[in-house]
């Protein structure tokens, strides 16, 4: 009985070993968990191309997970807005509503998607969720809302090479093409991302990103009129 325990022990403190080390060579690879932790919020816009469909969108995200994301594809339009408590969608020109609870749960976790899973995984402490490891170059992030989402490092770089997760019953796919270099601090410059359909895929390009833009409340509604730190 005491072998087992020590071999669980054992296991166990590998298993954390594992994730730090993972974790602090990510932190390293994007400039240094001290640049990440003096950011408060990031505005970012890009282009978007799915299918024949040209689009754009711009995203406002906070440290804490606060995000406005404004996103018009070909004719379809949407805004989706989350306090860090309640969160809002507005399709085209129909009234804006409350999201309902599934939404929300998933929202939690979605918040955390992409170069936003540094505020997560960096800084656990801030966060309700886990992390674990899949081998010697993939951890497993479970924010609160239950998504998992599976990051695959390049060992090249340490640099996220995909994150995986499952949403409504399909498995999506990012994939990091290129980074760039903001302010010390590298984010995703191209990514692509594949639902398994050819035709479902998107590709995305960053092509402004702001850290710390001055961040007026209201811009977490529907209904914010002020649309602060774009410039």
């Amino acid at each position: 009985m005491h072998t087992i325990l020590l071999m669980i022990s054992f296991l166990l403190a590998s298993t954390a070993q594992s994730v730090d080390n993972l974790i602090a060579r990510w932190a390293n690879a994007v400039g240094g968990r001290d640049k990440v932790a003096a950011i408060k919020a990031v505005y970012r816009e890009a282009t978007v191309e799915f299918g024949s469909l040209q689009g754009r969108i711009k995203g406002w995200h906070t440290a804490e997970g606060r995000y406005r994301k404004e996103e018009q594809i070909g004719t379809f339009s949407t805004i989706e807005t989350f306090d860090g408590t309640s969160g809002s969608v507005q399709q085209g020109a129909t009234p804006p509503r409350k999201m309902d609870a599934n939404e929300l749960e998933q929202t939690r976790s979605r918040r955390f998607a992409n170069s936003n899973a540094m505020f997560f995984a960096f800084f656990p402490e801030r966060h309700f969720g886990s992390i674990t490891t899949e081998g010697d170059d993939t951890v497993v992030l479970k924010a609160e809302g239950g998504i998992e989402w599976r990051v695959t490092f390049d060992p090249a770089t340490g640099l996220p090479k995909t994150m995986v997760h499952n949403e409504g019953g399909r498995t999506i796919t990012v994939t990091f093409e290129s980074y760039e270099t903001v302010d010390g601090v590298k984010f995703e410059k191209e990514i692509h991302r594949s639902a398994g359909n050819p035709g479902m895929g998107a590709v995305i390009r960053f092509i402004k990103t702001v850290i710390n833009p001055p961040i007026d409340p209201s811009l977490f509604s529907i209904e914010a009129k002020k649309i602060a730190g774009a410039d």
